[in-house]
């Protein structure tokens, strides 16, 4: 079976501990069921791409295209993210012919490295079935349909699915239906990407029903997986030589944070010297004076948590995940346990409907009082999402979902001071790192 990451197409892209896990479990399963399983990963690093840093993260390499026309009114360079064409051919080329090609996607408005993929596929391997799953299938079905060139579409948690597919092309029976729990998915296979990292998910989905995410669409459900298993997923990738982990839960701090508690124990009491980092995003209200300690103890070295603006009435009108006051309180916790604003990071959406960027700029200036770098969020019109479908009109073409584009349709006024506010930000992280 081949399985494909497509490349990211957009005006900027970091590698923020990308990888395609949702590909990666699907593949998983596949080998459990003794299917052979290549994956040929756009977003690999290869000869030629930007040096990564110390902690695994960094750039992609860029293709400068044009402008598709939908979004030809910003003023950035648009490009495609990650192997040059010729070393995906390559792959390709090298990988044994397959009954079925799985395709994942990413962001919505990345389609286009999808299409390109799926074209490249077609041209390669005429008559094999194309699948294509994930983010951008999930939200926009309709448009995947019709445009992404696969023979079908999977939405939602895409594991069940994608065996029922390969066991109907090859006339086998892998009880597909026992993975419709995720309790039941393999640990992602992340040994058939190249990474210096991994990405870990210890639960599915998220409880909350935040106004502006997208999350319950992806996973219905919020479905936790057991904390042994996820340490055995570290070790083994420990033993791989892997240092750097990225958290990439939606909800991993719910509940009080206690199987992340237990996961973090028992990343001490085995030794294991690595590195974690939460890019996603910590509930700030999970985060008690005991478990900071923990956490700077068993190498937490990135913390972002999720703060998004200061003002108590959007607060609780878009989720009622944090208050002003508990956020205070988890950054006095982070800080008596030693962590500094190299390693303090909160998310400040700006952009949403209704949203002055006086209050934006206030939270800003919040954040940077406590020592805590601000990491501006800009809002993205996920379709079916409350804010969402305020800020855009359904069946838009999923390019102008982009946080990039989306600024420039509010007006040239808008995106300059916009642009002022991210000024402020970047000027006061300096000078945050400056004084530490």
């Amino acid at each position: 079976m081949l399985l494909v990451n497509p490349w990211i197409y957009d005006f900027a892209a970091h590698n923020l501990w990308i990888e395609p896990i949702g590909l990666l479990t699907i593949a998983a399963a596949l080998r459990d069921n003794d299917y052979t399983v290549t994956v040929v990963d756009c977003l690999a690093p290869h000869p030629g791409a930007p040096a990564t840093r110390a902690n695994g993260s960094g750039k992609f390499a860029k293709r400068a295209l044009d402008k598709p026309d939908a979004v030809r009114l910003v003023p950035r360079r648009y490009g495609r993210y990650g192997v040059p064409v010729a070393r995906f051919e390559s792959a390709l080329k090298a990988a044994p012919d397959p009954d079925v090609m799985l395709v994942g996607s990413g962001m919505t408005y990345w389609y286009p490295g999808v299409v390109e993929a799926i074209a490249r596929l077609r041209a390669r391997y005429a008559g094999v079935p194309v699948v294509l799953g994930g983010v951008y299938a999930t939200l926009c079905p309709g448009h995947a349909q019709m445009r992404s060139g696969a023979d079908a579409v999977v939405t939602g948690p895409g594991v069940a699915p994608a065996l029922r597919f390969v066991d109907e092309a090859t006339g086998r029976d892998s009880a597909p239906e026992r993975y419709a729990d995720p309790c039941n998915w393999p640990a992602p296979a992340h040994d058939l990407v190249s990474r210096p990292f991994a990405a870990i998910v210890t639960s599915w989905g998220c409880p909350y029903r935040c106004t502006y995410c997208a999350s319950h669409k992806l996973a219905p459900r919020f479905v936790r997986r057991e904390p042994g298993a996820v340490v055995d997923e570290i070790v083994g990738c420990v033993q791989r030589g892997i240092e750097d982990f990225a958290f990439y839960d939606d909800a991993l701090l719910v509940g009080g944070g206690h199987r992340f508690t237990a996961i973090m124990k028992a990343v001490v009491a085995q030794g294991l010297r690595v590195r974690f980092h939460t890019p996603n995003g910590l509930h700030a209200r999970g985060i008690t004076g005991s478990l900071a300690q923990l956490m700077r103890q068993a190498g937490v070295a990135t913390v972002r948590l999720s703060l998004e603006t200061i003002n108590s009435l959007r607060q609780q009108s878009t989720g009622a995940k944090v208050t002003t006051a508990e956020f205070e309180e988890a950054v006095s916790h982070l800080r008596a346990a030693g962590y500094g604003p190299a390693e303090l990071g909160a998310y400040i959406l700006a952009g949403l409907p209704g949203q002055m960027l006086a209050e934006v700029e206030d939270t800003v200036e919040f954040v940077h009082r406590l020592g805590v770098q601000a990491k501006l969020a800009l809002f993205s019109p996920i379709p079916g999402t409350l804010e969402g479908d305020l800020a855009l009109a359904p069946g838009m073409d999923p390019l102008l979902h982009n946080n990039t584009v989306y600024p420039y349709l509010l007006g040239s006024n808008y995106a300059r001071d916009l642009q002022r506010v991210k000024q402020v930000a970047k000027e006061g992280n300096s000078a945050l790192l400056r004084g530490f």
